[in-house]
């Protein structure tokens, strides 16, 4: 197996060079805390608990129970160092000998593949017939006596994507009459973008099913990715596994980034407040700009914090020799802004561009795009 480093990671800064290919928030919500240190301590760190403080699994879900129908108790909650790594504790919990495949859907996040792969997994990528064919008519036309599990990522990181109510449920119903776990990947869902919250499973439910596990965290929904806080919540005897590899995994969570997140969660309603009109205001911005341009589609993302503008007329049409070849380097070098490729996730000839940026970065990166597309400086946005 080889595993190449994440496309968001190999990105590298440069002077001049203007950043829209970071998976972060940042737009700034926090204010600098000049000459403040950290909180006193009485004695030494142990180890904390595996799962996560308890006050801080509380108030996780108290959190989540608010924002959903149904409800979420504190010893369903299992903290990690990141959402991925409480992803690859479920995926470890749910991969056996016998039952390892786990199915997926294009676009996709580029580690899912590596992470199922390190959890002992087999990553199998679903394909559509038709662009409208239902999610449980593909993963049913998928499934083998392998599949263990289904991972569905709404809204989904490239594009935005969300899945309705109604879909959310028949892959529920068809996973339990299977015996397949479904991984419900919804980072994303708690940014503050759109008029509503796209749907979940927790909605649906009073209490979570065992066969279903939630993957979240406050790296994009509080703007706090470098702070490295995650969950997953779980049920059942799943819960019992996962708790025991993320005890082989992660050991704890490290205990002043568990104070940050308390505080963090506490403050949630203004943390939102903050975040909406600014992200709203950028992501219509950056649909308007790209979906001017002759040869690029670009649709209003319904969660998230990405456009997924399709460059393949213009490529199609009217790109150089050195675009085709190389859109996102041409781009970087020629252009002075990186974005991601959309080949890393599946769709080749999309872009990945993130609008939870400083609003000056943001309009100064649609300038360069658009003067690279048309070949000549506009002076102004389209």
């Amino acid at each position: 197996m080889t595993i190449t480093v994440a496309p968001t990671a190999a990105q590298q800064d440069r002077p001049g060079l203007v950043t829209l290919a970071t998976g972060d928030v940042r737009v700034p919500v926090f204010e600098a805390a000049a000459g403040q240190g950290m909180r006193p301590r009485d004695a030494d760190q142990p180890y904390p608990l595996p799962t996560g403080r308890a006050d801080l699994r509380a108030a996780i879900a108290a959190h989540v129970s608010g924002t959903h129908a149904g409800s979420v108790g504190e010893d369903q909650v299992l903290l990690a160092p990141g959402a991925r790594l409480a992803l690859v504790g479920l995926l470890a919990s749910v991969c056996g000998p016998r039952r390892n495949q786990v199915l997926f859907s294009a676009p996709y996040w580029p580690s899912y593949p590596p992470l199922i792969q390190l959890a002992h997994g087999v990553p199998a990528l679903l394909s559509r017939r038709r662009p409208r064919e239902l999610l449980v008519e593909v993963v049913e036309r998928h499934r083998t006596p392998a599949t263990a599990a289904l991972v569905v990522n709404s809204p989904r990181n490239p594009d935005g994507a969300v899945l309705g109510e109604g879909e959310i449920g028949e892959v529920v119903d068809w996973a339990a009459r299977h015996g397949v776990m479904v991984i419900f990947d919804q980072v994303y869902r708690g940014v503050p973008v759109g008029s509503q919250r796209p749907p979940s499973v927790l909605d649906r439910f009073t209490n979570l099913p065992d066969h279903c596990l939630v993957v979240d965290g406050l790296s994009k929904s509080h703007a706090l990715a470098g702070l490295r806080i995650g969950w997953a919540l779980a049920g059942g005897h799943l819960a019992t596994q996962a708790k025991a590899v993320l005890s082989h995994l992660v050991g704890g969570v490290c205990a002043i980034g568990q104070d940050v997140a308390l505080l963090a969660i506490e403050d949630s309603l203004r943390i939102q407040e903050r975040l909406r009109p600014v992200l709203n205001t950028n992501r219509a911005r950056a649909v308007d700009c790209l979906s001017a341009l002759n040869g690029v589609e670009c649709r209003l993302p319904q969660g998230g914090i990405f456009v997924f503008p399709d460059l393949t007329g213009w490529l199609a049409r009217s790109a150089s020799p050195s675009a085709q070849h190389d859109l996102t380097g041409w781009l970087r070098d020629r252009h002075g802004v990186a974005v991601v490729d959309g080949a890393a996730f599946g769709a080749p000839g999309h872009l990945r561009l993130s609008y939870a940026v400083a609003r000056s970065d943001l309009d100064e990166g649609l300038h360069r795009l658009a003067d690279a597309i048309t070949g000549a400086r506009s002076g102004s946005l389209p």
